[in-house]
């Protein structure tokens, strides 16, 4: 398995993985046509650190990472971070989140579906810490705020690598 920067030959496979592992843990039919979507990923391809989780030249897992980089501080969003339904639990999500803190020396945030129970479970395995609460204003669903502490390295997260 090979962990490497997006690119836009991924495009159809992401948005299908995508849209597949959403609709796998949330149990819910999104109401926005895959269309919108495709332009939702292409605002982000503009504005995002994104890579992918491949084996044999099939994506099965990607995040997408926002930051902005200052002279004092570094703000980090994962905005996104989904795996395959058939690949999760075997180390992807855990790669992903390595990844994710070697970018962001001073912790990061993210958001999830609140009744998402497998993602939250997943997310305080890894040490995150749940803030807050809002709603997400392309799906509607209200959604829960994570956030790492500066320089957390969760032993959950760390501690296995995927081969």
């Amino acid at each position: 398995m090979k962990l490497r920067a997006y690119e836009a030959k991924d495009f159809e496979a992401i948005i299908q993985l995508w849209w597949t592992s959403w609709h796998s843990s949330s149990g819910y039919v999104h109401h926005r046509p895959i269309a919108d979507w495709k332009q939702r990923w292409h605002e982000l391809e503009t504005s995002h650190e994104i890579v992918v989780i491949e084996n044999n030249e099939t994506v099965l897992a990607f995040a997408a990472l926002w930051h902005s980089k200052a002279i004092d501080t570094q703000n980090c969003v994962l905005s996104q971070i989904f795996v395959a339904p058939g690949w999760k639990k075997q180390g992807l999500g855990r790669q992903l989140m390595r990844w994710v803190s070697s970018r962001c020396a001073h912790g990061f945030s993210l958001k999830t579906a609140a009744d998402n129970r497998e993602a939250i479970a997943f997310y305080e395995k890894a040490g995150l810490q749940k803030i807050g609460y809002s709603t997400n204003d392309f799906n509607g669903k209200k959604e829960v705020e994570y956030r790492t502490a500066r320089n957390v390295t969760a032993k959950n997260v760390t501690e296995r690598n995927v081969s």
